[in-house]
Parts: structure tokens; sequence; C-alpha cells
């Protein structure tokens, strides 16, 4: 996975960039909802990226010859893993980080449930609204079963009318189910966090994300409802705070500004300006799927490893002084991992199998558009050069001798 992720950075930093671009510089003509519904590349370009990995299948059954010299390797285990812990461990860091700002933005206090017939608008089946005097404004939480939560004060802090916006603002996050996306986001931004862009795209995401509500509520209404929707976002930006969280907070105070902006500027937005970028759009993704390479013809399906790491003799086999072989059939990702390893025959049976199957799970071969299935290789173990020539298990495979 480490490796998918890494050879789609120069793709994913790409339209993140060209996103950021937009929410800065270009949003305001094409409003929030288009805005918002142009973080759907992201994810889209990937897939289309990826489709050749996922579906096209090289040169099934041929049988490559791997001509590796003994004396030489390519690399060392640890030189071969050490990036992927590295990464692993700032992945988990980043979704621990997550989780921990989630959880601070739970409460200590029981919360106070609030009866349907207290609040201006009619909430939907499943979605309960309590109070509580922990929040400074109101916040979707949770993610299988989301709760509403308003402040304490919400009925004296804001006028009817501004509670009736602000409560239709939280419900186009329920309805969108912002919060399980919002996990996903995180998840990726976890899984991309050694890139920059990344983290700054994870920024304008939140940002567009709050900006597609403000519009789904201000749809049709009128300059004073404008008005008073601006006072309650000014008021609520004097106590907000940003965190990686999950949760929705109408009250994130760094998206707060831009949000009264696209307020004042939702006269700039016109339909030639969306059309543009929908072609835009298009041209990005047909542009993707051209520049994947074709499938490997069966000319191509020989590839060798770029790295190989040998595998150790088993300690019981050299204590026995046990020679033996074993074949393996494998499948080549499109990043050049190794996947779907399956022992063909060994000899003794068993002796040899786990050292083999975890030496290879570890070889990395040249990425390509397709990879390559059914692929074998014999791997010989001997003691020493004395030792009796390795019988060839299977025709037409180079073997590999692993000595002592």
């Amino acid at each position: 996975m480490a490796s998918w992720i890494f050879t789609q950075q120069w793709l994913l930093t790409i339209v993140v960039a060209a996103l950021i671009l937009n929410e800065r510089s270009t949003s305001r003509y094409l409003g929030g909802t288009m805005s918002y519904a142009l973080w759907l590349l992201i994810p889209l370009a990937l897939v289309v990226n990826s489709f050749p990995q996922f579906f096209a299948t090289g040169s099934s059954g041929e049988i490559s010859r791997y001509i590796i010299s003994l004396n030489t390797q390519s690399a060392q285990v640890g030189e071969l893993i050490s990036w992927q812990v590295l990464w692993l461990i700032g992945a988990l860091t980043v979704g621990l980080i997550s989780l921990v700002s989630t959880l601070r933005s739970r409460f200590k206090h029981k919360l106070i449930p609030i009866s349907s017939a207290g609040l201006i608008v009619v909430l939907p089946k499943g979605l309960a609204a309590y109070h509580s005097d922990e929040v400074a404004g109101p916040m979707l939480t949770g993610v299988l079963s989301p709760k509403l939560v308003l402040p304490t004060n919400f009925n004296t802090l804001y006028n009817q009318q501004q509670q009736q916006l602000i409560l239709e603002h939280e419900l186009c996050h329920y309805q969108r189910k912002d919060n399980l996306v919002n996990v996903l986001v995180v998840i990726g931004l976890s899984c991309c966090w050694f890139n920059p862009i990344a983290w700054l795209g994870y920024r304008s995401f939140r940002k567009s994300q709050e900006i597609a509500c403000d519009t789904h509520v201000l749809n049709n209404k009128s300059l004073n409802e404008r008005v008073e929707y601006g006072k309650a976002l000014i008021n609520c930006a004097q106590s907000a705070q940003h965190r990686l969280c999950i949760d929705s907070n109408y009250t994130q105070r760094n998206i707060m500004f831009k949000r009264i902006s696209m307020l004042k500027n939702h006269r700039l937005v016109n339909r030639p300006a969306q059309a543009i970028a929908g072609i835009a759009a298009s041209l990005l993704i047909t542009s993707v799927a051209f520049a994947a390479p074709e499938p490997p013809t069966p000319k191509e399906a020989a590839v060798y490893p770029e790295i190989r790491i040998e595998p150790r003799y088993p300690i019981a086999a050299a204590k026995d002084q046990v020679n033996g072989s074993v074949v393996l059939q494998f499948d080549i990702m499109s990043d050049g991992s190794v996947m779907n390893i399956s022992v063909v025959k060994s000899v003794p049976q068993g002796v040899f199998d786990k050292v083999s199957r975890k030496a290879l799970k570890q070889w990395k071969y040249k990425a390509s558009a397709a990879g390559a299935t059914d692929q074998y290789v014999q791997l010989d173990f001997v003691m020493g050069e004395d030792s009796p020539k390795p019988k060839n298990l299977m025709a037409d495979i180079e073997r590999i001798k692993v000595k002592q």
C-alpha cells in the first residue's frame, strides 16, 4: 500500500494544488456547491490513474526467467523496509492526533437533551439535539450516530432568524454525511502525511465544505437574511478553534472570514465560469486516463527484480545440513511490489517455505502500468560448493542459489 501511495503523489499534488488555487482565487465565481464538488476529482483521478493496476492483468500464465547474480545484492532488508516503517509511523501518528483532537471536543459533563418542540427547525429522524455549556457554537458530533450539540445560551445568543439559518447549516452537514466524509479525508491525509500540499489541501477542503453548506442555506434567501447570517458568523468567530477533528463545527475561526467574504461576493457566481470549470475537470480526468501506459504485451512479460532480498537459511536445516528448493508463484503489482505469493512445490516439503515467502514478499520490481501475474521463481538452498547440484523443479525457471 505504501508503494502505491508514493507512486500516486505526483498526480495527487497536481490535483490538490489546482483545487487549492480554485478555493483561494476562483471559487467566488464558481460558487460554494461546485467548488466543494470539485474535490471529488481527487478520488476519481486516483481511480482512473490506477485503472490498469486493478483491471489489466498483463501476460497471465507467462513464466519469467530471472538472471540474478548471487554475489551482488541490490539491497539489504533494512534498506527496503525502513521507509515503509517510517511511513507507517507517520500515518499512525497523524491518525492518533486526529483521534485525540476529536475526543477532546467531547464533553466532560452529561449532555442535556432538547425537545424538538424547542427548536425552530424540524430535525430529521435519527438526529437528536442536546445542550452543553462546553461549546461556543453549534456542532455536529459523531459519525454513525451523529448528535447536534448547541450551546446552553443558544436562544439568547442568536435571534430566531439566525437560529433557523444556523440550524439549517448543521442539517446540511448531517444530510450530506460530512462527518463520515471527514473520516475518509483524515485517513487520506494520514496516508499522505509527508506531502505538505496534502495538509494545505485539507484546510482548503474544510473551507469548501463549510462554504458549500452556507451556499445551500442561503440559496434564494433575502439580503436581510444574508446580513443576519453574517452577524451570526462574526458572533461565533471570537471563540472558535480549529483542530484536526472529524466533527463539523460551525465555529471554526480560520474559516469564518472566508465564509463572510463569500457571502459578500455571491453575486459574482456565474454559469460560464462553472461551465469552464466543468470542462477543465473533464479534460484533467481524460488526460490522466490517456497518460496511463498500455498493458504490456506477451513479449514484455519477462521482468527482473530491482531489489532482491535473499532468504535466511533456516537454523534447523543448517544444523542438519539439509539442502532443498522451493518454487514460488506470485503477482507483481503496478508499483513493483510482490503480492499473492504461493508455494508451488518444495523439497523437502515445508522446510524452506516460510523463509522463501518472507524474502520474496520484500522483492521490488520496476513499476509498470499493469504489473504481471502468474510469475514463478525457484529458490535453491545449498550448504556449500560441495553440495549436490539442486534439481530443477520446474522447467524454464532461472534458479537463485541461496548459500548459508
